[in-house]
């Protein structure tokens, strides 16, 4: 019986495991290599086996839009400021303004209304007489519902 020399059973566990890596390796290399070449990725994205040319693609439209996005966003804030600016400055603030108000104000919105009252200097005071009337109204129907429900009982 022949007896193996260590160092070539060493130097076979060797190559199959080059072998190995190379069968694994390889596919990965030449799909990034790819992604570099077609899609002119980053070199690190294009290595990066998470980052497929699709979720790439995608970022640079978001890149892109991000300008758009933002003018937008800045026109329907100016519209917004604008439309309460002018109810204020016209005495125009009516009751349904105030219900509206006080409603976003019951959500938990009150950083939004305290923005709106800020436009104008007068704009709180506005806010505060349209809102005692409505308090008046509001307390007035909830009477005029007691008496009815005690003359019911």
């Amino acid at each position: 019986m022949k007896r193996s020399n260590p160092s070539l059973n060493m130097n076979y566990l060797t190559i199959g495991a080059l072998i190995l890596l190379a069968i694994v390796a390889l596919p990965y290399l030449f799909g990034a290599f790819k992604k570099l070449n077609q899609y002119n990725m980053p070199f690190l994205k294009a290595f990066n086996p998470m980052c497929s040319p699709a979720s790439y693609e995608a970022e640079l439209l978001k890149k892109s839009l991000n300008p758009i996005t933002r003018e937008m966003e800045s026109k329907q804030m100016a519209g917004f400021i604008n439309h309460w600016t002018a109810k204020f400055e016209n005495n125009q603030l009516n009751a349904a303004d105030v219900v509206l108000l006080n409603e976003q104000l019951a959500v938990g919105n009150t950083q939004q209304v305290n923005g709106i009252l800020a436009l104008h200097p007068d704009a709180l005071n506005m806010y505060n007489e349209i809102n005692k009337g409505l308090t008046a109204i509001e307390t007035e129907k909830m009477a005029v519902q007691t008496q009815a429900a005690a003359i019911v009982n």
